[in-house]
C-alpha cells in the first residue's frame, strides 16, 4: 500500500499503530499465502515525532515493520517540503536514523522507496545524500520519479537531467556490493561414461514425514496472530484436508483466511477453502488466523493432525 496511515483516531492509536499493524499482519499473511516467493513491503513513509519528520500518524516505523510478513523497511523522505523544512545535514541524519532502526531494532534491510527535493540544487543534494546513504549501509533506494515526458515540474526527472549522474554512480556502487551475478556460460557437456558396476544396496533412507506444520505465532498478550503452513512430504497429492489442533489455553478465533475453522473449547478444526484444497506432493498451503487470548498464555499447539495423521512440527 502506498503510504498507509491510521491517523487521528485517537492519541494512543497515533503513537502505537495497533490497528494498522493488525491490518499489515492480516494482509501480509494473505499475500504470503498466495505467493511466499516475493519480498513484501509496506510502502511506509517513515513519519514520526521521534524522527523530526512529520508527525505520529498511526504508522510507527519500527512497530509496523516488525510484522513477520514484511521483508524490508521503507521510508519516503521529501525534506524540502514546507512542512518538513530540513537542511541537507538534517536529511542525512534522518536517513541514518531510519537505517539504524531498521538494522538494529527491526532487523531488516532499509529501502528508501521514494525521495526527491525541489527548490534547491538537486544535483548537489543527490550527490551528497547518496554517498552518505551508502556509508550508513543503506540497502536500496529509488527516487520519485523518472518521467518519459515533461508532466511534473516539481519532482519529475527527465532524460538528460544532471542529477541522474549522481544516481547512476550510486546505483553502480550499490550493485557492486552484491558481487558478481550468476554466470550465463553454458554448462559443459558431460563426458560419456561406462555403465557403473552394480553397487551394494544403500542403507534405507529416513522417510520424510507425511506432513509438516509450521505455526508462526505473533503474540500481543490479549490478542495474537498465527501464520500456519502445511507441507505435504508424501509422494502423492492431498486433495481436501482437515487440520486439527488444540490451543494451549483459552484462545478464541476472531477471523481466519485461506481456510475455514470451527472451535470447540480449546480444540480447533480447520478445513480448506476451494482454492487451498490441493497440496501437491512436496508442496504446501498457507492460512492465517487471529484471535483473543489472555496475556501470558499464548503458545504453539503441542500437536497437529492432518486428515487423521500426526504431522511433524516445522
Amino acid at each position: 500500500m502506498n503510504e498507509p496511515r491510521y491517523q487521528d483516531q485517537s492519541a494512543s492509536e497515533n503513537v502505537n499503530g495497533t490497528t494498522l499493524r493488525a491490518w499489515v499482519d492480516e494482509m501480509g499473511a494473505f499475500v504470503k499465502g498466495i505467493d511466499p516467493n516475493h519480498l513484501l513491503g509496506t510502502g511506509l513513509e517513515g513519519h514520526g515525532t521521534k524522527y523530526g519528520f512529520g508527525g505520529d500518524e498511526g504508522n510507527p516505523f519500527v512497530y509496523i515493520h516488525q510484522s513477520p510478513y514484511v521483508d524490508f523497511t521503507s521510508a519516503h523522505p521529501y525534506p524540502t517540503e514546507s512542512w518538513a523544512n530540513l537542511s541537507l545535514d538534517q536529511t542525512k541524519a534522518l536517513i541514518r536514523s531510519w537505517i539504524s532502526d531498521s538494522h538494529n531494532l527491526v532487523g531488516k534491510p532499509f529501502f528508501m522507496g521514494e525521495f526527491n527535493v525541489h527548490n534547491v540544487d538537486r544535483s548537489a543534494w543527490w550527490g551528497a545524500l547518496f554517498p552518505d546513504f551508502e556509508a550508513a549501509d543503506g540497502d536500496g533506494s529509488a527516487f520519485w520519479w523518472y518521467q518519459d515526458r515533461s508532466v511534473d515540474g516539481k519532482f519529475g526527472v527527465s532524460a538528460g537531467a544532471p542529477e541522474l549522474a549522481a544516481f547512476r554512480t550510486h546505483s553502480q556502487r550499490q550493485a557492486a556490493k552484491n558481487g558478481p551475478g550468476p554466470s550465463n556460460s553454458p554448462s559443459p557437456s558431460p563426458s560419456p561414461s561406462v555403465s557403473p558396476s552394480p553397487s551394494p544396496s544403500p542403507s534405507p533412507s529416513v522417510t520424510p514425514a507425511a506432513c509438516t506444520v509450521a505455526y508462526r505465532l505473533s503474540d500481543w498478550g490479549s490478542s495474537f496472530n498465527a501464520d500456519v503452513t502445511i507441507r505435504n512430504g508424501g509422494t502423492t497429492a492431498i486433495n481436501g484436508w482437515t487440520l486439527v489442533f488444540s490451543f494451549p489455553a483459552n484462545q478464541t478465533i476472531n477471523s481466519i483466511w485461506n481456510a475455514k475453522a470451527t472451535q470447540s473449547g480449546r480444540q480447533v478444526t480447520v478445513t480448506n477453502e476451494s482454492w487451498t484444497a490441493a497440496i501437491p506432493a512436496g508442496g504446501s498451503v498457507n492460512f492465517g488466523l487471529n484471535g483473543n487470548s489472555t496475556t501470558g498464555t499464548n503458545g504453539v499447539p503441542a500437536q497437529f493432525t492432518l486428515n487423521g495423521a500426526v504431522c511433524a512440527k516445522g
